[in-house]
């Protein structure tokens, strides 16, 4: 009887340690490939980080396979290839027009992400004063100490946007002879704006520069002395740049309706082909965001251990993280704040569309049903 119970444990023994060998390999063979793109910076790269950290994208069956991409524009262009090499991805504001262009292979807006902070606007010291000494620059402030200057801005990501969005802020309720205006070389930033008048005195250059470059250009020998861009040269020139001091952010200056969030778009051919597969990866975004929003330390050293950036690089504050009642709150009925942060990022993105593509409404643009299953069933 002994002799027989020691066989029959072994036999269950040999199988158990089969089962558990075998369980990784069919485990990867189940696992669906989807090609993820994320940016460098606290806002790209932390939420997809903590979704493969923590084993969000294997528990819901997805295989990662991330791309860090250089730009917005860059990674639109791999999504709407005909050949694309990425399925879906995060951006900031700046490319957000993608979903709205009803022309070529198109995107939609899945996710909300977070709310970015970290499009800052820099100046050398000096040129703009706080005359009420209350500690921030009020508009008034940032009135005065613009005119006539030239800002140097990656004009296609979102601190392009941004900056128009500061620049109405402060012109608002001056009469339109004294308003601030912008000039650009670069016609797709000048597309659908207005100059409120041609003083030359009220006028600011834009001048069309790569994020990565303001560091250097910031620089005692760089030449720029107003710059508008995104972490982390942003919070590099603040870290290393001793004679460079904050401006302007969106968290201390923006209202509500101009706080643009930051989403995940997918290439419609990809929902399309794989809408289990698309759920399942909103399903994972989705508890990765609870999980940020209570863990957001832990998910900033996610994100750079993801996108290779060194400990200590990403800032938190440059970002409001969602919670889990927040999301349920934004996006409890079609009125609600998530709708609201969706529908003005719409509005604003509308002109940059190009002249005679068709322009999508925001229904068409935001397949907001994977958000929607996710908060109902997670």
């Amino acid at each position: 009887m002994k002799k027989t119970l020691l066989v029959a444990l072994m036999i269950v023994g040999v199988v158990a340690s089969v089962w558990a060998a075998a369980t990784p390999e069919q485990n990867a063979k189940e696992l669906t490939t989807v090609r993820i793109g994320i940016h460098a910076n606290e806002g790209g790269a932390p939420l997809a980080a903590v979704a493969e950290e923590q084993g969000f994208f294997a528990k819901h069956g997805i295989k990662a396979v991330f791309t860090v991409v250089e730009s917005g524009p860059a990674e639109m262009t791999a999504m709407r290839a005909d050949n694309r090499t990425l399925d879906v991805g995060y951006i900031g504001a700046g490319v957000a027009w993608n979903p709205i262009d009803g022309n070529g292979n198109g995107l939609s807006f899945i996710f909300l992400d977070c709310l970015s902070n970290a499009e800052m606007f820099i100046a050398k010291k000096g040129l703009f004063t706080d005359v009420n000494k209350n500690g921030r620059f009020d508009f008034d402030e940032i009135y005065t100490g613009l005119k006539g200057k030239k800002v140097y801005i990656e004009v296609g990501t979102t601190p392009g946007g941004w900056f128009k969005g500061l620049l109405e802020l402060v012109n608002a309720g001056r009469p339109a002879a004294e308003q601030l205006w912008i000039h650009s070389e670069t016609s797709s930033y000048m597309a659908g704006y207005t100059a409120p008048n041609n003083n030359a005195a009220n006028r600011i250059e834009v001048i069309n520069t790569l994020n990565s470059n303001l560091p250097a250009g910031m620089a005692s020998n760089g030449g720029m002395d107003v710059v508008v861009g995104f972490s982390p040269a942003t919070s590099t020139i603040l870290k290393t740049n001793k004679n460079a001091e904050l401006i302007a952010t969106t968290v201390g200056h923006f209202p509500p309706e101009k706080s643009f969030p930051s989403t995940w778009v997918a290439s419609n051919a990809w929902l399309k082909e794989s809408p289990e597969v698309a759920q399942a990866f909103i399903n994972a975004l989705y508890e990765a965001g609870i999980w940020r929003a209570e863990n957001i330390d832990e998910a900033m050293r996610a994100g750079e251990r993801l996108s290779q950036k060194p400990v200590g690089s990403f800032d938190p504050t440059n970002l409001v993280a969602p919670t889990k009642a927040m999301y349920q709150q934004w996006f409890a009925s079609k009125d609600s704040l998530g709708y609201q942060y969706m529908k003005a990022l719409y509005q604003v993105r509308v002109p940059n569309v190009p002249a005679g593509n068709k322009v999508k409404s925001f229904d068409e643009s935001f397949d907001d049903s994977y958000l929607l299953n996710a908060l109902k069933t997670l």
